[in-house]
């Protein structure tokens, strides 16, 4: 192998992000209506206004903050909501286990990688809780020397317990919190990934699916970019659903009209069009 560090992308990289998250939270958003006959349009408003607060799509149990349902159910508490709505957290969990998956061929190429002595780490903007989630499901843990990813949210559990259970049964050890200043495409974040993994720059491979983010970081710190091309197939009603309740503000619109300028310019060094499986063939020139 020509790269001694590959540092993964994880949403739409090896998994599809989009469907999965858009499939399970609308089924979620639709129960709620039943349950509560509330106003459907106004509740994915709430969503979305929750989703800008906490600058994170999948803020958990965002739900409870929702002003609709604290029109609902002014006087109850958050466990008790969280119990009438329990058959609405039912239905994501359920949707979730459905359609979460990895990308064909992802679990082969990582093998082949390790085989090939090719560290692995994982950065994402995600926050904690939900990469810990998805990589957990997902069997995925084991392959990454370090995971990188938003820090927490706060956010207690409905029965009060902000400790998340889960976290005891996790590798924490292996996880580096970014704070929100840590964005993608900042360049120095990479580099510090680098340095902590003790391989240079020039000796590291990015792969992830955005250009503006992910490519153009990799660029910037003169790290070889991989772009994921393959996980910019998204279905499109899938993707518009996902930008009604987005937490992207006016100011992150106005940011990715500037990044597309600059990404204008540059080009990946090597394109993955339809599988991950074409890593093995980049790091191989």
């Amino acid at each position: 192998m020509r790269k001694k560090l590959l540092i993964c992308d994880l949403d739409n990289t090896l998994y599809d992000w989009v469907a999965y998250f858009v499939d399970a939270f609308y089924a979620l958003a639709d129960e709620v209506v039943r349950i509560t006959n509330c106003d459907r349009e106004l509740l994915l408003d709430d969503f979305r206004e929750v989703h800008r607060t906490h600058h994170d799509a999948e803020h958990p149990f965002a739900v409870l903050e929702t002003k609709a349902i604290a029109t609902i159910f002014p006087e109850k508490s958050r466990a008790e909501i969280a119990q009438i709505l329990d058959p609405a957290l039912h239905a994501f969990n359920s949707r979730r286990k459905r359609s979460l998956a990895l990308y064909a061929e992802v679990r082969e190429t990582l093998d082949a990688l390790r085989q090939n002595n090719v560290t692995l780490v994982a950065h994402t903007e995600s926050k904690l809780y939900a990469v810990v989630d998805r990589l957990s499901r997902l069997e995925l843990v084991e392959y990454f020397n370090h995971i990188y990813c938003r820090e927490r949210s706060n956010s207690l559990h409905p029965s009060g317990d902000g400790a998340w259970d889960y976290l005891s049964n996790f590798p924490m050890d292996k996880v580096i919190e970014l704070s929100h200043h840590q964005r993608k495409p900042n360049e120095r974040v990479l580099l510090e990934i680098c340095a902590r993994e003790g391989v240079s720059p020039k000796d590291t491979a990015y792969v992830g699916d955005s250009m503006s983010r992910d490519v153009l970081m990799a660029k910037r710190a003169n790290v070889y970019a991989i772009w994921a091309k393959y996980g910019t197939n998204h279905n499109e009603t899938d993707y518009q659903r996902l930008v009604r309740v987005s937490h992207w503000t006016d100011e992150d619109i106005r940011r990715e009209k500037t990044l597309a300028i600059e990404v204008s310019s540059i080009s990946p060094d090597y394109i993955a069009e339809n599988s991950f499986a074409e890593v093995m063939n980049a790091l191989s020139d």
